[in-house]
């Protein structure tokens, strides 16, 4: 039963994130805004894998999922790219 958390998280990120874009109104078209949500909850699921890697609890997994969904697909590439950067030039 470790993969509830993981379910759980995934469907709060794309429940999240979809009434975010609805309620932001950052997207008019339907497909787009069904993408982010989906979007959304792969990201979830794979942030549950590095729950599981770092061996943090896997109650996390709801918390990050809920994180996701609130701040977007977009923003996540935003701060992974900031950080890879950072990591790449020594800072």
């Amino acid at each position: 039963m470790e993969s509830i958390p993981t379910i759980l998280s995934m469907f709060l990120a794309v429940i999240t994130a979809l009434f975010r874009v609805v309620y932001d109104k950052e997207e008019t078209s339907f497909v787009r805004i069904l993408l982010e949500s989906v979007l959304c909850g792969a990201l979830a699921v794979v942030a549950g894998s590095g729950v599981n890697a770092l061996g943090l609890d896997q109650e996390w997994t709801v918390f990050i999922g809920g994180v996701i969904g609130f701040v977007g697909s977009q923003s996540i590439r935003s701060y992974a790219d900031i950080f890879l950067k950072n990591r790449v030039n020594g800072k």
